[in-house]
């Protein structure tokens, strides 16, 4: 590639821009959508004298984060902080009865992100980091198959993936929205696991 074809993109990211270095607070309202590994709950109920099961599984709710971070400059940051993933509902019917089950995640978050300034007011970026999340289970179940009722919960790390963008408002207020992605919070053997996706809305403070 010849070198006048890259001084455009040199230029952009080499340009100082609105988005300066110093630490950062981000809050967010969230929407979640999950989706259950039914594998668990259906093995349990079945070990414990469910016959002809159907199940189906939903999830879909609205939480919170917060996030506090440091720009290095305008193109790298590192951030942390926690996130609510909500839960995933499961539902089943078998011969004489029902059960009801949800599984829950929320954990603390750190990421690196990696940014691109547009201009001076807006900046997109990509994320990549880890999650430390408390993944709680409960199931009810009736008879014949009550035996199959209880709580667990298990401690997990799962890694996160995340895209977003940043509108500058003020000299100290951004406008951010965030997409991320985390697969596998859970045990196998012992909650049962989902994946979730987050569309994240909110403010950034600089400060």
């Amino acid at each position: 590639m010849k070198l006048h074809l890259l001084a455009p993109l040199a230029l952009c990211v080499l340009t100082p821009t609105a988005f300066a270095e110093g630490f950062y607070g981000v809050g967010e309202v969230t929407h979640s959508s999950a989706s259950l590994d039914r594998s668990y709950f259906d093995s349990t109920l079945t070990t414990n004298g469910a016959t002809g099961l159907a199940s189906s599984d939903s999830g879909s709710s609205n939480q919170w984060r917060l996030q506090g971070g440091y720009r290095f400059n305008p193109n790298l940051a590192v951030e942390a902080g926690y996130i609510d993933f909500g839960k995933a509902d499961y539902t089943a019917t078998y011969t004489g009865g029902s059960a009801q089950g949800t599984l829950k995640a929320g954990g603390v978050d750190v990421a690196a992100l990696v940014s691109l300034p547009l201009n001076d007011s807006f900046s997109v970026f990509g994320k990549v980091g880890a999650v430390a999340a408390k993944v709680e289970s409960s199931l009810s179940a009736g008879a014949p198959a009550s035996q199959a009722s209880g709580d667990a919960s298990v401690n997990v790390v799962r890694p996160l993936l995340g895209v977003g963008a940043l509108y500058k408002l003020t000299q100290n207020v951004d406008l951010r929205a965030d997409y991320d992605y985390v697969s596998g919070l859970g045990q196998s053997d012992k909650t049962g696991k989902m994946d979730v996706s987050m569309i994240s809305l909110g403010m950034a403070y600089n400060f």
